[in-house]
């Protein structure tokens, strides 16, 4: 790698997408959001506001290395495309190559988790480490793993997908497919559907009178059952107990499957610290071996919304 090195980071999540322009010493340069939408849509708004930032700053694509695109799994790493990806409809989108052809700069395309664990490894709680899991809960969860030094991906580019790991066959439908995934009882998405679904007949409900909430079950999300439970209002309090419980039995797979020194929980962790980590790490010991606590730190990122925004930088960082 060149002593100064500049890259462009897009960072693919079911919400937003993010877009940076970086140096190789985590600089944001320049960085802009763009709401998630269809394909076609989102490629041309990447592409402008990726122009933009190189024209603000008197650059080429010369001038840049290389474009790291993090995006959610499952992908079709070979060939630089989605698959089904549950959280968006952008099925068999060539995401890598369009964005290479249409900018002019060599990309690279990597799941969002392991991006997560980079944007750690380089920038974050995991620096210095040789075995750290960040386990990104947002819209949806996955798992990002290093161990040895060297980023875990699997054959086909697509391993440690923890988020689909099944916690019980009769559990709540994922959009995966599958049924009783953490995901489905953790992603954000999942838990916002199941509480609308439990107020669907409840128009009286204390919760549809939040604030930002209006009244609309759309507008329930995986903040009104945090801010509810923090209130001690039910259903929020029963939902977010099984939360808790749920993502210390996934860390307890993961725990036991790669016995890394440092795990990090990605954002919904950040904002809501103690309420929800410490009643996560007193329910995990029923889920793993003290040999494997003994040895692990587990906390949330202390990168905040920065997270998103070297994902993508921090795959550019990885592949040069």
């Amino acid at each position: 790698m060149k002593e100064y090195t500049r890259v462009i980071g897009v960072d693919i999540g079911g919400t937003k997408i993010a877009v940076s322009l970086a140096d190789n010493e985590g600089n944001l340069l320049a960085s802009a959001r763009i709401p998630s939408a269809k394909y076609e849509e989102n490629l041309a708004d990447i592409v402008r506001a990726a122009q933009e930032m190189l024209r603000a700053h008197h650059l080429s694509p010369a001038d840049i290395a290389c474009c790291g695109i993090s995006a959610p799994g499952p992908l079709d790493m070979e060939n630089g495309r989605f698959l089904s990806t549950p959280n968006m409809d952008w099925q068999d989108a060539p995401i890598r190559d369009d964005l290479a052809n249409a900018l002019g700069v060599r990309a690279v395309l990597e799941n969002d988790a392991n991006a997560g664990v980079l944007a750690e490894h380089y920038f974050g709680l995991a620096k210095g480490k040789t075995d750290a899991v960040y386990l990104t809960l947002s819209t949806g969860i996955g798992a990002g793993v290093i161990s040895g030094g060297k980023l875990i991906t699997g054959k086909k580019g697509i391993g440690t997908e923890m988020g689909h790991v099944v916690l019980d066959v009769n559990g709540p439908q994922c959009n995966c497919g599958l049924r009783g995934c953490l995901e489905a009882y953790c992603g954000g998405r999942a838990m916002a559907s199941r509480i609308q679904e439990m107020l669907r007949e409840k128009p009286d409900h204390p919760m549809l009178r939040m604030p930002g909430v209006d009244g609309k079950l759309e507008n329930l999300t995986y903040q009104t059952v945090r801010d509810a439970a923090k209130a001690g209002i039910s259903p929020a309090v029963e939902l977010w107990d099984e939360n808790c419980m749920r993502l210390a039995q996934g860390l307890g797979f993961v725990l036991a499957t790669f016995n890394p020194e440092i795990v990090i929980l990605g954002t919904c962790a950040y904002y809501a610290g103690d309420f929800l980590m410490k009643p996560v790490l007193e329910k995990l010991p029923q889920f793993t071996w003290p040999e494997f606590l003994d040895c692990c730190e587990i906390c949330a990122t202390k990168l905040g919304p920065k997270v998103g925004e070297l994902a993508g930088v921090s795959v550019a960082l990885y592949n040069l």
